[in-house]
């Protein structure tokens, strides 16, 4: 399979020490996306030295495929939110370009906020509460 992780799994996954290899098949394919970048930079600790070491380090022992944000994926993004919205939800954006992104390369998203991704029509797993697949035979 191919995922793509979604910036609320990486958080818990820095601030849980969640180890998403174990969750894997050795097949498995994983990315993150251009938005995945701009919010987890966004989200560095302010003022706690220590946290904010914890999270450099996670942050630089990432070594991840980013998929871009280029104009074909943001006006994907912008017709999978206007969906959203269709039906009364409201998305934020980053989960737009997250929804984009998985829907236009054949991704499943991987995130803790199955919510806001099925709003806009997009499949989802949430590692936390799904269990792994079976290894191959």
């Amino acid at each position: 399979m191919k995922y793509l992780i979604d910036t609320s799994l990486l958080v818990h996954a820095e601030r849980e020490n969640f180890a998403l290899d174990l969750w894997l098949a050795p097949d498995d394919e994983i990315f993150i996306c251009g938005a995945t970048v701009a919010e987890f930079m966004a989200g560095q600790p302010l003022n706690d030295e220590g946290k904010r070491k914890r999270w450099r380090e996670f942050w630089e022992s990432l070594d991840l495929p980013v998929k871009s944000l280029n104009a074909r994926v943001c006006r994907q993004a912008g017709a999978l939110i206007l969906l959203a919205r269709s039906r009364g939800k409201t998305v934020p954006l980053g989960d737009g370009f997250h929804a984009a992104v998985a829907e236009l390369d054949g991704l499943r998203v991987l995130t803790t906020d199955k919510q806001h991704f099925a709003d806009m029509g997009v499949a989802t797993l949430n590692p936390l509460s799904e269990p792994p697949r079976p290894p191959a035979a």
